[in-house]
């Protein structure tokens, strides 16, 4: 007996005059008229395919609607879901990419078509977001503003190349100037009482390995026992950071191939996994290093949870859990340390990352002027 339909399946039939099967998705009453669409096969199987393809699409985001341009909304919906999804990262496309475009882009541009979008428009949309408040208090920051741009940007890219507009109006329009807030990394001195915390924190280890590798909080809490080395040259790999996307835990591919490495473990951290291996009472199949008291993946927010818990105890100030990785390449540079080493170490694409930390080194200042007397006297 067939299964029930699905939303959106209608009927398969033979089309004799041409010898191809028909398969009906039926997607109801579109401006006075049914909205049918047909995928045709060399089979019935071929052609249901087809049509489940289509529907699963669809059901993941906009379609673009036939006989008429689109809106610019229903273009950056389009190209959100459609285009773009299986281009980037699939943590930044749901964090970013989808958020942007379903919240920050599209909702201002419904009733306008794509080919007569125009520089001004995009000028008062970015008037409207530096307006919108923010879920943090305030309004929404100038470098949010720019990321949407970006994206915007890169939308009507598309769209120019598959002849949908004649030019891309975000590119002879400048998003709002946005400082870089400088990084503001624990101090030696705080690093050292939460070190010391460590000691008897149910989840020491976890922290004594984020101040000893700077490893990002994803590659952290997807780090495998078969990747960590406690003999030896002890040390540790980078190779499948976590995430959870849709309520589904995901091991995706490192943010970029420099990301994928290894970084050299000392003393304390090596005694610190040792001594949680040892405690570690239920395993992951995985063999996750760290995990929930059931066997399952630590949660992002239950990590960050358990670190602001540490800096209590600890009687530091609050620091996010990036925090601790500026902290890393912060002490790395004030050690004199060649900033090739630490974009290695860091996994960073590019040695001009370090410049962001160039105003939290006045260790590496005295040191200039300590060799200036030296050499000249004083």
């Amino acid at each position: 007996m067939p299964g029930r339909r699905q939303h959106g399946e209608g009927s398969v039939y033979h089309r004799k005059d041409r010898n191809q099967w028909v398969a009906v998705a039926d997607l109801g009453w579109r401006n006075g008229k049914r909205d049918r669409r047909e995928f045709t096969g060399p089979t019935p199987g071929a052609a249901i395919e087809k049509r489940a393809r289509f529907l699963d699409r669809r059901r993941d985001g906009f379609t673009l609607p036939r006989g008429r341009q689109p809106t610019v909304a229903e273009w950056v919906l389009h190209w959100c879901h459609h285009t773009v999804k299986g281009r980037v990262d699939p943590n930044t496309w749901y964090r970013s990419y989808r958020q942007k475009c379903e919240d920050l882009i599209a909702p201002y541009f419904e009733k306008v078509p794509l080919a007569e979008l125009s520089a001004e428009d995009v000028e008062d949309w970015h008037a409207a977001l530096l307006e919108r408040p923010s879920r943090r208090g305030g309004t929404l920051s100038p470098s949010t503003v720019v990321t949407a741009h970006a994206i915007f940007s890169s939308c009507l890219k598309e769209a120019v190349r598959r002849k949908r507009m004649p030019f891309n109006p975000c590119s002879i329009v400048s998003p709002p100037h946005a400082d870089r807030e400088p990084p503001d990394p624990p101090s030696a001195d705080e690093l050292d009482a939460v070190l010391a915390a460590c000691r008897e924190w149910p989840t020491g280890a976890r922290w004594v390995l984020a101040i000893c590798t700077g490893l990002r909080q994803s590659e952290a809490l997807g780090l495998r026992w078969r990747d960590v080395r406690l003999t030896g040259a002890a040390s540790v790999m980078v190779r499948k950071p976590q995430s959870r996307i849709s309520g589904e835990w995901v091991w995706k591919d490192p943010k970029s191939r420099k990301s994928r490495r290894s970084v050299p473990l000392p003393a304390i951290a090596v005694g610190a996994l040792k001594a949680h291996r040892e405690r570690q009472a239920v395993a992951d199949i995985g063999g996750l290093v760290f995990t929930r008291a059931s066997g399952e993946p630590v949660h992002g927010s239950t990590d960050w949870e358990d670190w602001q818990a540490l800096l209590g105890s600890a009687g530091v100030r609050r620091y996010r859990v990036h925090d601790i990785r500026h902290a890393y390449a912060t002490e790395l540079l004030e050690a004199g340390e060649d900033p090739r080493v630490v974009q290695d170490l860091m996994g960073w694409s590019t040695a001009k990352m370090a410049e962001i930390y160039q105003h939290v080194r006045p260790a590496m200042h005295a040191r200039v002027v300590a060799r200036l007397d030296e050499r000249f006297g004083g």
